[in-house]
């Protein structure tokens, strides 16, 4: 039964004790809550693991709020105030910024609760006037009302994503706190933003860290910021507006040679110290090019073996796939059958932690000397697999559709089949017993070596 459900009367439960650090704001020891879903509708309780992730999200995110500076609260108020003001005919507007409006715009707003017995009711007489303010939210604070803002799209997110998206998040702000202080949003100023951008600034120049590590965490800020005064609708300037770091590059990931793969990679016995599953995935990932997050996320009912062609299906199964593309399926031929056949329930020590796999993965790469370059990673692999795709004539539709990438034209039909796919990778797929000619590059590499030893 997945964690944290229960079972009462027929109905699914989220189930879980009182975090400890909460216990000031929460009365409830042992906290049960209903799915709405029915058990008989969702014996694996998929479904329902589903909605308790929505329930917790949203249970974590109100207890934070409340914990911290009692943004959700006031939040809350303004929110009423603001409908209120709308069955008014009004906009809503703090009151500092009412007195500013013309004579007559605040004649209307006065005239609207002197009708009936408007003026007795505090809800319609701070909706007119802007009694509510607007809410305090600190930095320390912003992640909590993210989640609450961004609750449609992290439900869909698996536990892993979620940790992944948050931590993000938070490790942007941990940065900005150190750099500012921990200061409300709307009190950010531009000298604020250029004293952070100065702190990466300096770290770049260090070599501490790439310009792209900078700007991802610019963009975590900025995204957060914004999509918080959205929901809120508070007015702040944008203040880390044109201040990304130029000259930004991405590290660079070459891809393996096909040479490498086959004499270095699947060499006897270059692999048979790797965790079992990590080197069944690792196959896997050569003679697919599937992103290492599908491969480990794959289950019973995605790994077809029972089939003409054997393949496997990328789906979301209570995930988010990296883009709407992404959604497809693989022939598995070769090493990647061969693999599959020996985990055909996929990889449940690494599932919903593609971090910790591609982690261990390289350092298993790095330690065996596998690697080809410095640069070279796990993920090279399916840069290799691409690289193969072309150099076999694969149309550029089916490279794209069998990458999970985005085609740029209209999608007609269901896409190319599994025996047209099987076809190109039959061509590309490798394998130890292979004779693979060795790329240009190291074959110089290894004449200048042999040249070197001579003189």
């Amino acid at each position: 039964m997945p964690e944290r459900l229960g079972r009462r009367g027929g109905i699914w439960i989220y189930v879980r004790r009182r975090p400890p650090e909460f216990a000031a704001i929460e009365p409830r020891v042992n906290i049960r809550i209903s799915t709405r879903i029915k058990i008989k509708d969702d014996k694996a309780g998929v479904k329902a693991a589903r909605a308790a992730r929505v329930i917790e999200s949203d249970l974590e995110a109100i207890w934070r709020a409340r914990a911290g500076q009692g943004a959700r609260d006031a939040a809350l108020a303004l929110e009423h105030a603001r409908a209120r003001a709308r069955a008014l005919e009004l906009s809503y507007k703090p009151i500092e910024d009412v007195v500013r409006e013309s004579i007559e715009d605040i004649h209307r707003r006065l005239a609207a609760i002197e009708v009936g017995d408007r003026r007795h009711d505090p809800v319609s007489v701070a909706a007119a006037i802007g009694g509510v303010p607007l809410p305090t939210i600190k930095l320390s604070s912003l992640v909590d009302e993210l989640e609450i803002a961004k609750k449609a799209l992290l439900s869909k997110y698996s536990e892993g994503q979620l940790r992944k998206w948050r931590n993000g998040k938070k490790r942007a702000l941990e940065v900005l706190i150190r750099v500012i202080g921990d200061k409300a949003i709307e009190r950010i100023s531009r000298d604020d933003a250029l004293l952070y951008v100065d702190h990466w600034t300096e770290r770049v120049v260090d070599g501490e860290v790439l310009a792209t590590t900078a700007n991802r965490n610019l963009t975590h800020i900025t995204g957060a910021l914004s999509a918080v005064a959205r929901r809120h609708r508070l007015p702040l300037d944008k203040v880390f507006l044109g201040l990304r770091l130029e000259g930004a590059r991405s590290r660079p990931r070459p891809p393996f040679s096909s040479w490498w793969i086959v004499n270095r990679i699947l060499a006897p016995g270059a692999l048979d110290t790797m965790n079992a599953e990590e080197r069944a995935a690792l196959l896997v990932i050569i003679n697919t090019g599937a992103r290492p997050s599908e491969v480990i996320n794959l289950r019973e009912p995605r790994i077809v073996l029972n089939s003409n062609i054997p393949h496997i299906q990328v789906r979301p199964d209570a995930r988010v796939l990296k883009t709407e593309h992404s959604y497809r399926d693989i022939p598995l031929v070769g090493i990647a059958l061969e693999a599959m056949r020996q985990f055909p329930d996929g990889f449940p020590r690494y599932r919903d932690n593609g971090d910790a796999f591609s982690a261990a993965v390289n350092k298993f790469l790095e330690e065996h000397k596998l690697r080809e370059s410095e640069q070279h990673v796990l993920y090279s692999l399916r840069h290799s697999f691409k690289d193969r795709l072309r150099a076999a004539e694969a149309p550029d539709e089916l490279t794209d559709e069998l990458m999970g990438h985005d085609t740029h034209k209209p999608k007609y039909g269901d896409g190319h089949g599994l025996d047209l796919k099987l076809k190109y990778l039959e061509k590309i797929a490798l394998g130890p017993e292979m004779q693979v000619q060795a790329p240009l590059q190291l074959v110089k590499q290894v004449v200048a070596a042999k040249r070197n030893t001579c003189l």
